[in-house]
Order: structure tokens, then sequence, then C-alpha cells
């Protein structure tokens, strides 16, 4: 039997390792996989392959997943605060499923119409969010506090490998065998998910009492916001994640439009550039804990939003020449994405060790819908300035707002931060 400190908790040393804990084995499993089925990115492929839908239609396709989860965001977290999460995890997973699969269905047994893919696409989109919002809250309630950055470290390196290679598997399935093939295996994705999430043993904390009796969904979506307002380090990272919705917004809007338009690369090539990124990600995922040891919390968080601001710049400054072009994309994918995972994976375990149990649903929830708010203002504005001064400028101005962001982080309250903070459990301030 391992011994135990005076306060009889295991020591770090003597503790196994996560990859040796079946429940946590699960949970990352079943987030893998899941990430797969989403980013196959299957009800597009078969709106153009097997409906050929028009510009007008993929618009409104794609607006109906960002409609979902700004209408649901924010009810998400305090439903979740008030809920079983392993439940909610299991729920939104087998739902998703199930509104997949009812595309096959529809396009064997009856005849499959556009609107089937706007229900599925906004369904599948309030699942998410709520999925979301629900595997973040739950996994400090799975392991101890003081491994969230280690665990997280683990589950964003296997993001990034899925996120390269995930539509490139709907794609190919797609393209060698039909887009409902491909709808199908995606079907799949969700249902293990769904059951690897149900077959985890750790039992989940009750949610406290306060917070299932005279539910008022309006008054603790204000509790989410109450509750980063009252807290500085909530309030600084809560900017700062506006301010990179609305980077994100600008530059993920417009850059492949730059790339293809204006410098002249093909889908193909792009591609394969962007899944350089991947392989960033993944190789900064996997040092992320050695460098927050080493440089802090706050710290790498301001690094990895710096680094990737500063090397954003590289991308409106290419040249037209396609082998020239190509060093100042691949570039930013290098030094970028695996300095910002690290920003990311330090950004969410945070949130989970000052969040109390209780409040984390309504506060991440609260968080990730302002992010989105901001993502589509920046998006409308990126669309006027490239109209206006051409993409170049338009992607520039994205870069400057990154390092707006970062430098939300340069505050003494966050740089001051060394390592995860301790937390309650769960808060009474309702």
């Amino acid at each position: 039997m391992p011994s135990t400190d005076s306060q009889g908790t295991t020591p770090p040393t003597a503790r196994k390792s996560l990859w040796r804990n079946p429940d946590f084995l699960k949970i990352w499993t079943a987030q893998s996989t899941a990430k797969l089925g989403r980013m196959m990115m299957v009800v597009p492929l078969v709106a153009i392959l097997i409906l050929h839908a028009r510009p007008y239609e993929m618009a409104i396709l794609g607006g109906a997943t960002t409609t979902a989860g700004l209408l649901f965001g924010l009810i998400a977290g305090p439903w979740i605060d008030r809920s079983k999460r392993r439940m909610v995890l299991v729920i939104s997973d087998l739902g998703s499923a199930t509104t997949l699969a009812s595309v096959a269905i529809a396009h064997f047994l009856f005849e499959l119409h556009i609107e089937h893919l706007y229900a599925v696409a906004f369904l599948n989109g309030s699942l998410g969010i709520f999925n979301e919002v629900a595997q973040r809250s739950y996994l400090p309630s799975l392991i101890e506090r003081d491994r969230l950055l280690e665990a997280n470290s683990k589950m964003a390196a296997s993001d990034s490998v899925v996120e390269q290679i995930g539509f490139s598997v709907g794609g190919f399935i797609a393209q060698l065998a039909s887009a409902i093939a491909a709808s199908v295996v995606q079907t799949v994705t969700f249902l293990v998910s769904g059951l690897l999430v149900l077959a985890i043993r750790k039992p989940e904390p009750e949610p406290p009492k306060s917070d299932r009796k005279r539910p008022n969904i309006r008054r603790e979506i204000l509790d989410g916001y109450k509750f980063i307002g009252g807290n500085q380090t909530l309030r600084l990272m809560t900017i700062s994640s506006v301010l990179l919705g609305a980077a994100n917004g600008i530059i993920g809007g417009m850059i492949t439009l730059f790339a293809i338009s204006e410098i002249g690369f093909q889908p193909g090539p792009l591609g394969v550039i962007y899944g350089v990124g991947g392989v960033s990600a993944f190789v900064g995922a996997l040092f992320a804990t050695r460098v927050t040891k080493k440089l802090g919390v706050g710290n790498t968080m301001a690094l990895g939003l710096f680094s990737y601001g500063i090397i954003g710049f590289l991308i409106p400054l290419a040249p037209t020449q396609i082998w020239m072009a190509t060093i100042f994309f691949v570039l930013p994918q290098i030094f970028g994405d695996g300095f910002w995972i690290m920003h990311d994976i330090n950004k969410t375990s945070l949130q989970q060790a000052i969040i109390p149990e209780n409040y984390l649903g309504r506060v991440i929830g609260a968080m990730k819908v302002s992010e989105k708010i901001a993502a589509l203002i920046g998006l409308s504005i990126a669309g006027v300035v490239a109209e206006v001064v051409g993409l170049r400028v338009a992607l520039a101005c994205g870069s400057v707002i990154w390092l707006a962001a970062g430098a939300t982080y340069l505050h003494p309250s966050i740089r001051s931060i060394r390592v995860m903070p301790e937390s309650k459990i769960s808060s009474d301030s309702n």
C-alpha cells in the first residue's frame, strides 16, 4: 500500500501514471474518438456530394451550428452544474450518434433533403456545446486537481493529432466509398465515445443541493458572469479569451481565402501545411508540463500567445511566389501552434483549478459564449476590412489583436502564478 503524507493523501511520487488509470484512459479515449468524429465534417460533405448544395445553403448549414452554440452556451453551464456531468457526456455523444444515423436512414429509406441536414447541424451544435462544457467540468472530479496540467497535456496531445487527420479521414472515406458511408463511420465514433464514458466506474460527487432546488436559469447564468467579475484572474482570462475569439474570427475566416485566391495554393498542399501545425501542437503538448515547471503558469500562457501572435505576421507578408510563400506559411505552423497549445493547456487547467466544481459549468459556458460572440464580430469586421483595404491588412489586424490578448497576461496577478493553485471543491455563494 503506498505511503501517505500527514494529510492522508498519496504523495505524487507514489501515485501511478495516468496511463494506468482505467477511468482516465476511458475519458481520454472517448474524447479522442468523439473529436475524430467532429473533425470528419461529414454533414458538409453530404450536402456538397449528395445534395449538391449551393453556396447560400452551405452558409445556412454553417450558421446552424454556430447559432446553436450561442443559443445554448449560456444555458449549458447552469444545467451542467446541477447535473451529473458524466451522464451529460453520455447523452450528448449518443444524441449526436442518433442524429447522424438519421442521415443514412433518410438517404436509404426516404429522401434526404437539405433541411434535414440543417436540423442535424443545429442539433449537433447544441449537443456539442453541452459536451464541451461538461467535459471540462467533469475532469476535476475524475482525477486529482494537482494532476490537471498533466491530464490536459495528454488530452491536448491526442487532440492535436486527431484535428489534423479527422477531415482527411472523412474526405477519403467519402471519396473512396461515399459521403453516406462517412456519416456511418462518424456515427460509430460518437457511439463508441458515449459507451466508453458510460463505463467509467469512479462515482461522481452529487451536485450541491442548493444547485438542484428551485432552478433559475437566468440567475445561474448571471452567477457565472458575477463569479468571473469577482475574480481578477478570471476577469483577465475572459478579456484575453474575447480578444482571442475576435482574432480567431479574423484569421480563421480569411487565411484560407488569402492562401488560395491571392497566393495560389491548391487545397491539397495547403492542407499539408496546416498539418504541420498539428505536429507542432503535439510536440508542444508533450513538453507543456516541463516548460510550465520552469517558467510558471502565467509566463507560459503569455509566451504561448506572444509567440503565436508575432510569428503570425509572416502570413500577411507572404510573397506571391508559391515556394517562398510556403516558407512564410509553414514557419507559423512550426513555431506558433506548439506554443499556442502550451497556452491552451495551462488556461484550461487554471480554469479547472480556480473555479469551484459547482460553478465550473456556468463560468466556462459564459466564457465560451463570450468568445463565440467575439469571433462572429471579428469575422464581420474582417470581411469589411478585407473588402476595403485587402486580405493582408485584415490578417495583420488579427495578429495585432492576438498580441493584445497576450498583453493581458502581463498583469502581475497572472504573471505571478507559478503553479496551479488549490481551490474549494464547491461554492455556496449562490
